[in-house]
């Protein structure tokens, strides 16, 4: 566990992250915009008010292409925010050690950029840093194209395949192709911004192994928080021998360091956030979650689970270790029945006939 001073430095700088995650998000506007406006251009040239069957495989060469070269240049423009970041990342958790006392390592930029694209996202399923944006761009422009093959297909007009694409005024271009385009984009921004930072972090956590013995995991203590990150809160995994975040796509989840038995000490009284205000820094998202009412309970993680939190006679830590498999995977309920019959039974779960 980080020492007291430490933990309130990442608190904030978790937020900080929020925020650059918020303001890399607005980045794409522009781009949507270009998007937008070419699409038009290329659908409603040459006063067509329908679809000619001879022009439609050039038609769509051409919107392919148009997302092809606006797409590509987001990721570029992203992927050089990501590598000031990287950068970035490994300066302040550095210096922070340094700053409370410790005798703080930085590895080169070049070294935190590799451990980024080198190191696989949970969240892509396995895929590379590079792979996880490529596969996003080409599936915006199959998402494009296909509505205009579609939009071929049923006769509709130009007009309304624009529509189709933009959405509508009235719904302020909510419902439209494109709005679909900009929260995907969002969630790849928000994910790689994640999975930069936590990266980095751990690069410059294994700088720093003479006084550091791994890493914890740190969830948000909020009612958002995925199943996956509830468990995994508090874990503690040696370098190399656990999982990273983003364990999925819009993970807020990050880690902190662990000091060595010698420098221990040095963590009473650490604090961290929760929706409510702060509490002890040994509290785990189920301790957390016990201390709330029973209808909050319900709604976080579902009226069945929330009993036999509550009524179970389980550790919040015993309770976690039962939501993951050895994959890091959600167990369903009836696997979490099998390990743990007689705790069900004291919460009153019977089986489904």
């Amino acid at each position: 566990m980080a020492a007291p001073a430490l933990a309130d430095d990442l608190t904030r700088h978790s937020v900080y992250l929020e925020r650059l995650k918020a303001g890399e998000v607005r980045k794409f506007a522009p781009f949507l915009r270009e998007i937008d406006r070419r699409l038009r251009l290329a659908l409603t040239r040459d006063g067509m008010t329908q679809f000619e069957r001879a022009r439609t495989a050039a038609m769509l060469a051409e919107v392919d292409s148009i997302l092809r070269d606006v797409l590509t240049r987001y990721t570029g423009q992203m992927t050089q925010d990501l590598r000031a970041l990287a950068a970035y990342e490994g300066e302040f958790v550095a210096g922070a050690l340094a700053e409370h006392g410790y005798v703080a390592h930085v590895p080169t930029a070049g070294q935190l950029w590799a451990a980024a694209s080198v190191q696989p996202l949970a969240a892509g399923k396995g895929k590379l840093l590079a792979g996880f944006m490529a596969e996003w761009t080409q599936a915006e422009r199959d998402r494009v194209t296909g509505a205009l093959r579609l939009a071929v297909a049923e006769g509709q007009t130009v007009s309304q395949a624009v529509t189709a694409i933009r959405g509508t005024k009235a719904a302020n271009y909510t419902d439209g192709v494109l709005a679909i385009t900009q929260r995907n984009a969002e969630a790849v921004t928000r994910t790689g911004i994640a999975h930069v930072t936590a990266a980095a972090r751990h690069e410059t956590y294994a700088a720093n192994d003479d006084i550091l013995a791994g890493y914890q995991w740190s969830a948000t203590l909020d009612q958002r928080t995925s199943a996956t990150c509830r468990a995994l809160d508090g874990r503690v995994f040696k370098f190399g021998k656990g999982p990273m975040p983003p364990a999925h796509v819009n993970c807020r989840s990050s880690t902190t360091p662990v000091l060595r038995d010698e420098w221990k000490a040095l963590t009473k009284g650490a604090k961290r956030s929760s929706m409510d205000g702060p509490v002890d820094a040994t509290t785990s998202y189920y301790d957390w979650l016990k201390r709330q009412p029973a209808a909050f309970q319900d709604e976080v993680i579902g009226p069945a689970r929330a009993k036999l939190l509550r009524d179970g006679g389980l550790s919040a830590h015993r309770f976690a270790a039962l939501q993951l498999d050895r994959r890091w995977q959600p167990l369903t309920l009836e696997e979490m029945r099998r390990l743990e019959p007689l705790a069900f039974k004291r919460a009153g779960l019977t089986p489904t006939p």
